[in-house]
């Protein structure tokens, strides 16, 4: 159903080019039955053409509109700010490796072109790992627990499915990156109590990361982010648990392990 306005517009132009069309026709019969030049005939027909088309090309213009993007392009180019969240770790073969647990630390980021933009991301993972003795019998091995205290390192490699811009306000990513860990805590008593072969030590540990992220773009300087990675990572095996006269078989020197973690970020832009 047309709205009140639109009647009257087409009424408005409906008039107008009835108008045209009539003083078309007395221009055109008021010189009728008289001698005419064919260049007075020519100015005649073009004068009445643009009678008829010029009220068409008002009402064209007048009734045009513009469709709002979806897409919304992304002026800043650095990021930064605190990220909170929680990890798991599988612990391994004889399951001496961290658990996981709180996630905590700080990422800054900087789009490079198109799609791409480099970060950086330092973290701190708060848990606990069980104290496992190699000469107990399976299934008895546990003998305690410790504190874990790693710090991470990472630079990783985002590309942005939307670009350099935002759809609807939001951003996804697929994340690429790599890094080391190391357990900053010390041994507990419990643990100083098993022979230093028997002793799991986490050291320094490459990360590899591979994983999804999201940006909320609330406005031009805050964003609100959240990360689904998946990593993996090497655990070296203490010198105990390959011991063939404890009936250990075919132990690796280190085995790979993996993590998954999800965190939310508060950004500010600039």
């Amino acid at each position: 159903m047309l709205s009140w306005s639109s009647k009257l517009k087409r009424s408005q132009s409906g008039g107008v080019t009835r108008a045209f069309k009539h003083f078309s026709k007395l221009l055109i019969n008021s010189t009728a039955g008289e001698e005419k030049s064919p260049s007075m005939r020519i100015f005649l027909r073009a004068l009445v053409l643009a009678c008829l088309v010029f009220p068409l090309l008002i009402k064209g213009e007048g009734t045009a509109q513009t469709v709002p993007s979806v897409y919304r392009f992304l002026e800043r180019a650095q990021e930064a700010g605190p990220f909170a969240g929680q990890v798991t770790f599988s612990t391994g073969r004889f399951g001496y490796g961290p658990k996981g647990g709180i996630l905590l630390g700080g990422r800054y980021g900087v789009h490079v072109s198109g799609p791409v933009s480099l970060e950086g991301v330092l973290g701190v993972i708060q848990g606990e790992r069980d104290i496992v003795s190699p000469g107990r019998d399976e299934g008895d091995r546990v003998i305690g627990s410790a504190d874990v205290m790693m710090a991470k390192a990472d630079a990783a490699l985002r590309f942005s499915l939307t670009g350099h811009r935002a759809w609807h306000g939001l951003s996804p990513s697929l994340i690429l990156g790599g890094g080391i860990t190391f357990d900053t805590a010390e041994q507990g008593p419990i643990e100083e109590t098993l022979d230093a072969a028997d002793r799991f030590e986490l050291g320094k540990s490459f990360v590899g990361s591979l994983g999804l992220s999201t940006h909320w773009y609330l406005s031009d300087q805050f964003t609100l982010r959240g990360d689904g990675l998946f990593s993996l990572s090497r655990l070296g095996t203490p010198p105990g648990f390959s011991d063939s006269a404890r009936g250990f078989e075919g132990v690796e020197k280190a085995e790979w392990v993996q993590g998954l973690s999800f965190a939310v970020t508060a950004l500010f832009r600039w």
